[in-house]
């Protein structure tokens, strides 16, 4: 089964082989390291078109791997290549893309999908098959550089997004709490391992250690924007992180978006309003293209204890030394100008 999560243009989704969960969404510069200790591999699906379009594809692909070795500065203690399917579609839906990774289903049970073990136990586990996928929808206009049009996307900050989704970023929670294998809730199901540290605002957690999702705390996956009653992350770094005694408000909207309710921060909260993480596009231009403290401490939460953010690339002394001789040549000078 496949499940999966997108991100959405100011509106939201996310959807669902083993069982594959994603997740959608709609990048600051970040340092590069000399070489990244994950590295990535993208199979492009569609010929012709999106991707392989003859006049934008190549860009487009470039700008892919560059969003995906920024991601993977964050990740240097680890080394794994990950390999993924890539599809193109043109749709005037409101994701902007979606992404994931699968599953291998066993009632009881909090999983890695196969991008997350690949990572953190170094596992292949699908042999040749691809670690996750991505399906990205170029109706919109993207901004693929560093500088993103008022009418555009930001497409790195997308593909940041809907990557870390397929690192296990991800519930496998469906409509009236039902899990990755459809199981009515008071039933053993299979779950990420993101799930294991849901709970509502008192502390009580959505799923026990037997894999049953808790009947009563339902309402909570659809508190709309007040998000007293609704769902937080509450992982020991994540309230940590938050400094408040309560974990990690979780976008919890309702009516129900499905494929978003439950994968992403809170678009809502002021707390974690502005993340790369949350369900929506933050509108048009340059969006958030950096993983902050509430993403590192999920991230750090669901396994990945040695995440980290990127070191900055120190420059090099001989361009300082070219820099301090032309503006000493060139007479610069700094001024404050009033308001």
């Amino acid at each position: 089964m496949n499940i999966q999560s997108s991100r959405f243009n100011g509106n939201v989704l996310s959807a669902s082989k083993p069982l594959i969960a994603a997740g959608c969404l709609v990048f600051g510069l970040m340092a590069q390291p000399a070489q990244a200790a994950l590295t990535f591999s993208f199979n492009y699906l569609n010929p012709g078109e999106g991707f392989d379009d003859p006049t934008f594809g190549a860009d487009r692909k470039a700008a892919l791997n560059e969003a995906a070795n920024a991601l993977g500065a964050y990740f240097s203690g680890y080394t794994a290549h990950l390999v993924y399917d890539v599809t193109s579609y043109s749709s005037d839906e409101y994701v902007l893309a979606s992404a994931g990774s699968g599953s291998y289903p066993e009632p009881g049970t909090f999983q890695k999908n196969i991008v997350q073990t690949k990572i953190i136990d170094g596992d292949d586990i699908n042999g040749s098959d691809a670690d996750g996928y991505i399906n990205w929808n170029f109706i919109w206009d993207w901004g693929l550089g560093d500088t993103v049009g008022t009418d555009q996307y930001d497409f790195k900050s997308t593909a940041i997004h809907e990557l870390l989704h397929s690192f296990g970023f991800i519930s496998y929670i469906g409509e009236g709490g039902t899990g990755l294998e459809g199981q009515a809730p008071g039933t053993p199901d299979t779950w990420s391992i993101y799930d294991s540290f849901l709970t509502d605002f008192s502390g009580n957690w959505l799923i026990d250690n037997n894999g049953v999702f808790d009947p009563s705390l339902v309402p909570a996956l659809t508190a709309g924007t007040e998000n007293a009653a609704g769902v937080f992350f509450s992982g020991e770094n994540a309230l940590a992180a938050t400094g408040t005694g309560v974990g990690i408000p979780i976008y919890t909207p309702n009516p129900l978006e499905p494929g978003s309710n439950v994968s992403h921060l809170d678009d809502n909260s002021d707390i974690s309003n502005m993340s790369i993480m949350n369900a929506k596009a933050h509108g048009h231009g340059l969006d958030v293209r950096t993983l902050g403290a509430l993403d590192l401490a999920v991230l750090k939460d669901i396994g990945y204890s040695k995440v980290a953010a990127p070191a900055a690339v120190p420059v090099p002394s001989a361009v300082w030394l070219m820099l301090s001789g032309l503006m000493g040549l060139l007479g610069v000078n700094r001024q404050r100008k009033s308001a």
